[in-house]
């Protein structure tokens, strides 16, 4: 089975202004947690997605896109050794009881690795 894209984040240096652009222009309710630092983007339809605040001046901004994956350091290790740029490893994020870890690839796409609830085991062997 292909891993489904869960999510796609999108940088903004005002999440705030660019959540009410999106939403006049396409109807879309937000869930503001916190508001100004990230607002999830509910367009009706999964996935969601969402908007960062990214302060540092980006000539061309990228999404962040999130991918569901059986073993995030697995996927991380292939996409380092395929030429992307480690941004984190596996770390637990409490608000959605879930893992995950990131690279950029080499065109400047932030991946980020999810792994689904309750599928986490310490110490168990990476499958790649």
């Amino acid at each position: 089975m292909p891993n489904p894209v869960i999510f796609v984040d999108i940088p903004s240096p005002d999440p705030e202004a660019h959540s009410g652009f999106l939403a006049d222009l396409f109807g879309w309710e937000f869930n503001r947690r916190p508001a100004g630092e990230f607002h999830e983007i509910l367009p009706g339809v999964k996935p969601n997605m969402g908007i960062h605040k990214e302060e540092r001046p980006v000539a061309s901004p990228h999404p962040r896109v999130y991918v569901m994956v059986d073993d995030p350091p697995a996927y991380l290790e292939r996409a380092v050794a395929m030429g992307a740029t480690k941004l984190w490893d596996e770390v637990y994020w409490e608000e959605f009881d879930g893992r995950h870890a990131a690279f950029r690839d080499p065109w400047g796409i932030e991946f980020v690795l999810w792994r689904d609830k309750g599928t986490y085991r310490p110490g168990a062997p990476s499958r790649g």
